[in-house]
């Protein structure tokens, strides 16, 4: 049956601010297991950069293209970084960082394209337009220098979130009748529809054990033999699970049922293990935060990416710990 579940203690250690690149605003997108984390933020000038942020270093700008903007949406344990950025010639092109040197990944034909994910064996998984349509497929990069697309569920467009390390992805595809649906994608089976909880669906994130998580309204988590599970919210009306460890702890952001200054819904960080339920991460101090990225608990202490306003009302990407009792 694989790994064993978390245990219901959870007892948050941390919550740390990364800072940003010198504006106003940052995110972090991941984080591996030495603690290195991604993301994008804002320079003096106004522009959005790719960032590392390392416990010894700080907050670093990434470069990992020649043009403005840049994005870092994932990283693996070895450190590659997978992103977008400008080229300098009009496109935006997806990018995996490696051992220090940044290799365009190119498109499917047309003149965009995104990593959102990279997986331990270097491979690669996001989105881009093709040549004859606007309209962007999912693809995955099994092999160095082959962009898979990875089609639709019979709609116009797909994006592939997330990948594991046997390379299967999940992501969302639009069917026949435009209708966004969760998927999972194979290389052997090709694409599946995971279905709805009775709304719109797409999955984020998929862990070594096929089990998948996203949003249908409510947070959810799908397995092949359970189908998809509603997690439930924090109390509030929404919920959305953006990824999954392999001990089967999930992140993700809810509403909480209460209300900010502008009467907007208040959402939070979470993290939901099998054990333990629904646990209320926080914030830096402001009204909203959201958590996107869990790693493998090192001594039973996991670490979670995301984002939080402070007190201040300002948006800066957060790192919490969080030890499983």
């Amino acid at each position: 049956m694989g790994q064993p579940r978390a245990r219901a203690a959870l007892v948050p250690v941390s919550i740390h601010d990364l800072g940003t690149l010198g504006g106003a605003v940052s995110q972090a997108k991941a984080v591996n297991r030495r603690g290195q984390v991604v993301g994008t933020s804002r320079d003096a000038l106004g522009r959005t950069r790719a960032f590392l942020w390392e416990d010894t270093l700080g907050i670093v700008d990434l470069k990992p293209l020649t043009g403005v903007n840049s994005s870092a949406n994932d990283i693996n344990d070895g450190g590659e970084i997978a992103g977008g950025g400008d080229t300098g010639f009009g496109d935006f092109h997806a990018y995996l960082l490696s051992a220090g040197t940044s290799f365009d990944l190119g498109t499917l034909g047309g003149n965009e394209s995104e990593a959102l994910a990279v997986n331990g064996r270097g491979q690669v998984a996001g989105h881009s337009r093709g040549a004859a349509a606007p309209a962007k497929h999912g693809f995955v990069i099994a092999e160095p220098g082959t962009m898979i697309d990875l089609g639709t569920l019979g709609g116009a467009t797909s994006i592939a979130h997330d990948l594991n390390e046997t390379g299967d992805a999940v992501g969302l595809a639009e069917t026949r009748s435009g209708q966004p649906r969760a998927f999972l994608w194979t290389a052997t089976d090709g694409m599946r529809d995971l279905g709805t909880l009775g709304a719109a669906s797409m999955a984020l994130g998929i862990n070594n054990r096929s089990e998948v998580v996203g949003g249908s309204g409510h947070a959810f988590l799908w397995t092949a033999r359970g189908g998809m599970v509603d997690l439930g919210t924090l109390g509030g009306r929404t919920s959305c699970a953006n990824a999954i460890n392999d001990a089967g702890c999930v992140v993700g952001a809810s509403q909480t049922g209460a209300s900010d200054a502008r009467g907007l819904p208040v959402t939070h960080a979470f993290l939901w293990t099998p054990d333990g339920g629904m646990l209320d991460l926080g914030t830096l101090g402001g009204d909203h935060s959201a958590a996107v990225a869990v790693t493998n608990g090192d001594g039973g202490t996991i670490r979670i990416a995301g984002h939080s306003h402070d007190a201040s009302g300002r948006m800066r990407a957060a790192l919490w710990a969080v030890r499983l009792g």
